[in-house]
């Protein structure tokens, strides 16, 4: 009968250790449901981000020069978290007055660019389908040096 009592009380102190450890998580089924970890449910995805507003505001930080016919694809949910998508514009570069078309491929993440960079082949930008959006135009101020105007 001690024995009994013996075995039985290892047995309990072993269920305990276990469900203290979390190794008896929502899916193990020696262990009985109230002493299981309780199971989370994964978080809900995150909604597709407003890229032609994200693309209206931010657009001056994008590029290295304020952009023209700027157009923008639908946003594509990334492996993991986030967003991409490609963002097509004409742009004067510093070496040449003349605009010329850049295509970068933004990332957003919970609304916000959180990189970019110049579109390749791989990125699947050139089979994309662009909508034109509308940049308000820079104020032509005067660029002084060292803030004196």
């Amino acid at each position: 009968m001690p024995a009994m009592k013996i075995a039985t009380s290892v047995l309990v102190c072993a269920v305990v250790l276990l469900a203290g450890c979390e190794m008896a998580d929502q899916y193990a089924t020696f262990v009985p449901k109230m002493l299981r970890q309780p199971s989370t449910e994964p978080p809900a995805p995150e909604p597709e981000p407003d890229v032609k507003e994200l693309v209206r505001a931010g657009a001056d930080t994008l590029f290295t020069a304020h952009p023209t016919a700027v157009a923008v694809s639908r946003p594509h949910r990334m492996a993991g978290h986030g967003f991409s998508a490609c963002v097509k514009a004409m742009v004067v570069g510093p070496m040449n007055p003349d605009p010329q078309p850049i295509t970068l491929l933004v990332t957003i993440d919970h609304g916000k660019f959180t990189d970019r960079h110049r579109a390749t082949s791989q990125d699947g930008c050139a089979t994309e389908s662009y909508e034109k959006i509308e940049i308000a135009r820079l104020p032509n101020a005067t660029r002084t040096e060292g803030g004196a105007k």
